[in-house]
């Protein structure tokens, strides 16, 4: 978020009206005046009323009682060039040596709309990536974009494959029959807002639905609606031109603003993402089915068809996992980053005081060491996070090649498991309990068998547990003959059915949000199969505690020393 392009600075002199001197701004606008146009008119000109006589000082008041040198900071409403009013945090620095003062203006609106947008722009990406369906997606984006806008319903046309003819693809808060006359309708010049947007791939903008041409031949449509104004936007998808519109509809005659022009762009180009992802996995599906289809005709080629569809369903997961770690990492990272980015501006404030040789108060200077030794924790914390779970993504590509294989006691490795969840956990409230005897002896990957076991320890300390005392045993089970049986057991809370089902899938956690990123046991499940070549399974059942069990084959020697 570039909080920068939110910031302001003006400049008014201390004479009646407080005229403005000075105006600049990150963006090209200050309030969505041009900087130049607002020399010489008064503050109060830029100032909201009061709502309340008896509340704070109001922004001209507390301007005209500031000593030389002082500088302050205050909350106020401060109007738009539209006559919208919007939050603003007002930094007040009065010249030690000229009757002026200095206001540098930060939109708490506008910060607090683009955070929205990008939450929302991660929840639906984060969508896409786990396969929701295209309608529940696109209903959900709708949503999200209404909720920013007073009054505003939005809808989402999709043009077929042959760029003729468009259909609804969403609009929750849309009339029902109105969405309905518009299935089919063919798209061209002069066809409404959508159907103009489409053809001519620009963003069309209709303040006044009823006198406007291009909704001439539909006013009797959408009158009983009520809808008066309406602008598009066409959705684009990669090496596919033109795939569906955007639509923000209103009950009354106006033109967007900044904000609403941004969320314009962002909802088309999300909604894009979005439709573009369906319609490969509507390609990938019909590719199934005609691959399973060469397979029953072509008996002779299934072991090659079955090897095709395999390759596919490899890549799909790829795909899926990629997405994944695209998600899992934006989050600290991007956290980090704006924490640098508050130090930077927070450094550079305090620099341009002491370049111009301002006051700088004691207690200033405390609150921004205060605020950058916190901004400084948050990038440890985050960055910290994204190494934990580069971490994790590295022990799904270790080459095999880098494991030892050697002889080693089965139980000395579980100890060792053990030792290294209380090192990093500090578990105190769990008892572990070791029920291998110390002569059954295994050759085969030592490290990798500590890995497995340390992750299932630790996934018991943390699901079932949490902070409740417990209790955890290791020990073995009748197997499969030349195969050994190891259970983990826990008496723990267990898991539900569909958590149990879910389990070993990747990014799949109950703790969303609380640290833990939900590859554990996918990690778990990707090295006892690829690498230990054996495999693992999960009992459980609420209240009843988990099993873990691996069954891992003897590949050379499982034995119980003489």
């Amino acid at each position: 978020m570039d909080n920068l392009a939110h910031m302001a600075m003006l400049t008014v002199r201390l004479a009646p009206g407080l005229p403005i001197v000075l105006a600049a701004s990150g963006r090209a606008d200050v309030l969505g005046h041009a900087p130049q146009d607002l020399a010489g008119q008064p503050l109060a000109a830029l100032c909201a009323p009061p709502t309340d006589a008896s509340g704070p000082t109001t922004l001209p008041a507390r301007i005209q009682a500031m000593a030389p040198g002082e500088s302050a900071r205050l909350l106020a409403n401060l109007l738009r060039r539209d006559g919208s009013e919007r939050p603003h945090e007002v930094l007040l620095t009065r010249d030690a040596l000229a009757d002026s003062v200095t206001l540098c203006l930060v939109d708490l609106g506008a910060i607090a709309f683009a955070k929205a947008l990008s939450d929302g722009e991660t929840e639906l990406l984060q969508m896409v990536a786990t396969g929701q369906p295209l309608r529940t997606v696109l209903d959900r984006l709708t949503a999200l974009i209404e909720a920013q806008f007073e009054g505003m319903y939005c809808s989402v046309m999709l043009l077929d494959v042959d760029g003729v003819r468009m259909h609804p693809g969403a609009g929750a808060q849309m009339p029902a029959d109105y969405l309905q006359l518009l299935d089919g309708l063919p798209i061209g010049p002069g066809v409404g807002s959508c159907g103009t947007a489409m053809a001519e791939d620009r963003t069309v903008i209709v303040d006044d639905i009823q006198t406007d041409p291009l909704w001439a031949p539909y006013k009797a449509l959408v009158a009983p609606h009520g809808f008066k104004a309406c602008w598009s936007e066409p959705i684009h998808a990669a090496g596919q031109g033109v795939i569906g519109s955007f639509a923000m509809y209103y009950r009354e005659q106006r033109r967007p603003g900044p904000d609403e022009l941004t969320a314009l762009r962002v909802a088309s180009n999300l909604a894009g993402i979005a439709i573009d992802q369906a319609r490969r996995d509507e390609e990938r599906r019909r590719a199934a089915e005609w691959l399973e289809e060469q397979v029953q005709a072509r008996t002779a080629e299934l072991l090659q068809a079955q090897e095709e569809l395999v390759s596919s369903r490899k890549l799909a997961a790829l795909g899926q996992l990629l997405a994944g770690i695209a998600h899992e990492l934006n989050t600290p990272l991007s956290n980090a980053l704006l924490s640098a980015d508050v130090m930077r501006e927070q450094g550079r404030v305090l620099a341009d005081k002491l370049a111009h040789r301002l006051p700088l108060h004691r207690q200033a200077l405390s609150d921004w060491t205060t605020q950058a030794t916190h901004a400084a924790q948050l990038v440890e914390h985050n960055v910290s996070r994204a190494i934990q779970l580069i971490s994790r993504f590295r022990q799904l590509t270790e080459d095999n090649g880098r494991a030892v294989h050697a002889e080693f006691g089965v139980r000395e490795v579980a100890e060792q498991a053990w030792a290294g969840v209380q090192s990093r956990l500090g578990v105190r409230h769990v008892q572990f309990i070791c029920d291998l005897p110390e002569s059954l002896r295994m050759d085969g990957y030592r490290d990798v068998l500590r890995q497995v076991l340390e992750q299932l320890l630790e996934n018991a300390c943390v699901h079932a547990f949490g902070r409740s005392a417990g209790q955890v045993r290791i020990g073995t089970a009748p197997a499969p003959a030349r195969h050994l049986m190891l259970e983990v057991r826990d008496n723990g809370n267990g898991m539900s059915r569909p958590d149990l089902e879910r389990a070993f899938e990747p990014f799949f956690t109950t703790r969303f949000g609380q640290g833990s990123s939900g590859l554990g046991l996918f990690v778990v499940h990707s090295l006892v199969e690829n690498l230990l070549g054996g495999a693992i399974r999960l009992e459980s059942q609420p209240g009843k505690g988990t099993v873990a069990r691996l069954e891992l084959p003897m590949a050379d020697a499982v034995r119980m020393a003489a």
